[in-house]
């Protein structure tokens, strides 16, 4: 058994790719990044649709928590196609998302999920990766119908921009991480904290990016942390009227005027 043992340390494998095969300095505009965690009914796909829009322009990065499903079999058996791949324990999505960055070499960082998929704008949209201070975002299928919407400071009190369409300069993770207590949330935090800071600034594209199914962590899943703390952050971090807009049709005139009154 002990010698068992042994032998699964040696001979399995924990990270691989391209990257770790090819002795080139690829330096590549964007990386397209996944974390996963027992994905292989629905990896296949997304890899497939990397595949069909991947251009020297483009690295793919996966970071699995550890799969136990046959996960890992899938990213050694398509290595020609992720550029980078690793396989440890993690302390959930966004811890994963947070180590992540540490893996990429693109300019920009874009995440998806194993059971989403790009579409045709996804490679029209590098195009227009400029300004490096800039978080550039398209639209959305988004569970199967058109999502297009030009966002601003308000609007953002009701819907979040997905990262499935968000464009990230390296520099915002140069400044921000993820905050782990947001369980489910924790990219609509760093959107706003983003939006806020006068370092960056969001630029709308009108190209599809990416097929966000319905279902997933998200849609199962309460962030109660991230409730809790959503009208403190809407103050923080947008505009006044906004915030007293957004408390308007939650709570109500009266509602509104009382936290108005009590300037809370």
């Amino acid at each position: 058994m002990l010698q068992q043992i042994q032998l699964d340390k040696v001979t399995r494998k924990d990270r691989g790719g391209l990257r770790l095969r090819e002795t080139n300095n690829k330096k590549p505009l964007v990386s397209v990044v996944c974390v996963t965690y027992n994905a292989a009914e629905t990896l296949p796909c997304l890899i497939k649709s990397i595949s069909d829009h991947k251009t020297r322009s483009v690295e793919f990065v996966v970071v699995d928590g550890n799969s136990t499903d046959g996960t890992v079999d899938i990213l050694n058996e398509n290595e020609d196609v992720i550029d980078f791949w690793i396989s440890k324990p993690d302390s959930g999505i966004y811890d994963a998302m947070n180590r992540a960055v540490n893996y990429v070499k693109g300019k920009w960082v874009i995440f998806l999920g194993a059971d989403d998929l790009l579409l045709d704008g996804f490679n029209k949209m590098i195009t227009l990766l400029k300004d490096a201070n800039t978080i550039y975002y398209g639209n959305l299928l988004f569970y199967g119908k058109e999502f297009l919407r030009v966002y601003d400071d308000y609007y953002l009190t009701k819907l979040n921009i997905c990262h499935q369409a968000i464009f990230y300069p390296k520099a915002v993770f140069n400044r921000y991480n993820y905050d782990l207590q947001y369980k489910v949330y924790a990219d609509y935090h760093l959107n706003l904290r983003c939006w806020n800071d006068p370092r960056f600034s969001f630029v709308h594209a009108d190209h599809f990016i990416s097929y966000f199914r319905e279902g997933g962590f998200s849609g199962i899943t309460k962030d109660e942390v991230f409730e809790s703390d959503k009208d403190m952050l809407f103050k923080k971090y947008l505009k006044p009227s906004s915030y007293y807009r957004y408390l308007n049709r939650t709570l109500g005139f009266f509602g509104m005027f009382v936290r108005f009154i009590q300037n809370k």
